[in-house]
């Protein structure tokens, strides 16, 4: 079964290692685990009692679905640095899976709360907005970080009750592509009085779609997003601002029924 002394043909090193002779022959290719000695002629792969640790350490990382690459990494570095890292690894997938289990809880609250699309889908309205005074907060945030808008909220609404109070209902303008993976620029405003320092929001004509809890989360709400522009391109409108929700109903988001109005997804255009 061996070459010479301590050498392990490769099929007796798979079953000690408990790694298979094919992922063997791609750990040699690719320089994780080459092997003692390469039989002239014959090209058979032998292996050293001594590599069983790496064999069997690399075996177990495989068992945490750790890319190559990193396993490569930690083989090769001494035991407190691998240990350093593949602490760090596992850190990284823990905080991955908890990203990911946050989202698969909100895709299921959202399931269980949707509502069926209207008959011959949404309606589009469109008003008149007069110009507006405006206390606003500003973030670069993605789909996880979007319950920053709540706390924006109540620092503003705190602010404005220090002038006089709203004027109107505040409204969320995303100026760019808000997703999973990516953060764009999200800002929450509050109307308040002309006279309270803030930013001037310029008067406009808006098409919107007023939207209900069974709607108001991804991917339904999205897919209103879509309605409204194709709204405005269709009719032969130019978009002049970002897309907003309008938060004019007295409902809680937080606390609504799926059923109940919670804001209007809206499109400035002329």
């Amino acid at each position: 079964m061996a070459s010479g002394p301590g050498l392990l043909t490769i099929g007796e090193f798979a079953r000690r290692s408990g790694l298979s002779i094919r992922a063997l022959r791609l750990y040699d290719r690719i320089g994780l685990l080459r092997p003692a000695e390469v039989v002239p002629g014959s090209g058979y792969r032998r292996y050293a009692d001594r590599q069983l640790y790496a064999g069997r350490l690399i075996a177990l990382l495989r068992r945490l679905d750790m890319p190559l690459t990193e396993i490569t990494a930690i083989v090769g570095a001494p035991g407190p640095d691998a240990a350093g890292r593949l602490a760090g690894y596992w850190t990284a997938v823990e905080q991955r899976l908890a990203a990911q289990r946050e989202l698969a809880e909100r895709l299921v609250r959202n399931l269980a709360a949707e509502t069926a699309t209207p008959h011959g889908a949404w309606q589009v309205a469109v008003r008149d907005v007069a110009d507006q005074h405006v206390l606003s907060e500003m973030r670069y945030v993605n789909a996880a970080e979007l319950g920053w808008i709540r706390d924006a909220t109540t620092r503003l609404n705190t602010l404005a009750g220090r002038c006089g109070g709203p004027t109107g209902p505040r409204f969320v303008v995303f100026h760019g592509e808000v997703n999973e993976d990516a953060q764009g620029p999200v800002e929450v405003c509050v109307p308040v009085h002309a006279d309270t320092a803030g930013r001037a929001e310029p008067a406009h004509r808006e098409a919107y779609i007023p939207v209900i809890k069974g709607h108001f989360e991804p991917p339904q709400i999205l897919s209103i997003y879509d309605a409204v522009r194709r709204w405005v391109h269709d009719h032969g409108h130019t978009v002049v601002a970002p897309p907003r929700e309008v938060y004019g109903y007295p409902t809680d988001p937080d606390a609504a029924t799926p059923g109940d109005l919670v804001c209007d997804v809206a499109l400035p255009f002329n």
